[in-house]
């Protein structure tokens, strides 16, 4: 669904964030970004959405490369939600802000109604459609945002600390729509520094910062105590509580 094979960037006059960098996220499989604050992680994520292009390597969605599609191209398979909501939100209610892209798709009426119901129901924003985005809470916010990326059914999500500043409930429903997603086929790709969410969510790593240039499994990452140093993430709760009890 998703491959990188080789994938290169530096800024200009700047030393490489990373360099050759290969990872395969199959359907229904949530691959997480991890690492210190400047390691890539956020340029990682507009590398693949088409935001910025790679100086080396190439980047495959459902087995073709993005070098040659423009990103409204790329957006038709990768729907990106980014760390701030309010910086992708900008109509002036909710449901016209969620059907805005399955319009740009040239769907029918009916079809869009029916995708920008069903993606309202699904984040909890139904009875909020008439509303101004920017009125909601936070939580409600970032889930317009989401539920304006369902609804355009992509290949693959791209989701940049979307846990952050959520409750428990919020937590609850979001990663109850990653389970939706990964059951149907998608392939994710999780920026977090939450390791708690990442062991939860996740099925594989890739640490940014440490040298490893390729995808661990979520096990093998979080038991070598000497990656996780390098890649300055926490080990998590359960992982730490399963060793008290030795």
């Amino acid at each position: 669904m998703l491959r990188l094979e080789g994938l290169s960037f530096a800024y200009p006059a700047q030393a490489p964030l990373f360099a050759r960098l290969n990872a395969h996220v199959g359907p229904g499989q949530v691959l997480a970004v991890v690492g210190r604050n400047g390691a890539g992680k956020s340029t990682l994520l507009r590398l693949l959405n088409g935001l910025l292009r790679p100086d080396a390597g190439q980047i495959r969605i459902r087995g073709r490369s993005t070098s040659g599609l423009k990103v409204h191209e790329i957006a038709r398979d990768v729907g990106t939600l980014f760390q701030t909501p309010e910086q992708q939100l900008f109509a002036t209610r909710v449901y016209e802000e969620v059907a805005f892209g399955p319009r740009q798709l040239g769907l029918a009426n009916a079809e869009v109604e029916d995708r920008v119901d069903l993606a309202l129901r699904r984040t909890f924003l139904h009875h909020q459609a008439q509303r101004h985005p920017l009125d909601l809470s936070m939580a409600e916010r970032r889930f317009t945002a989401l539920a304006s990326i369902l609804a355009m059914h992509p290949a693959v999500l791209l989701l940049d600390e979307p846990q952050r500043g959520l409750d428990r409930l919020w937590t609850e429903r979001l990663e109850a729509i990653i389970a939706g997603e990964r059951k149907a086929g998608k392939a994710i790709v999780l920026i977090c520094h939450d390791m708690d969410f990442v062991d939860r969510n996740a099925q594989m790593v890739l640490a940014l910062g440490t040298g490893e240039a390729s995808a661990w499994s979520t096990e093998t990452f979080f038991g070598d105590l000497e990656l996780l140093r390098r890649a300055r993430v926490d080990t998590p709760s359960r992982l730490l509580l399963s060793r008290l009890e030795y």
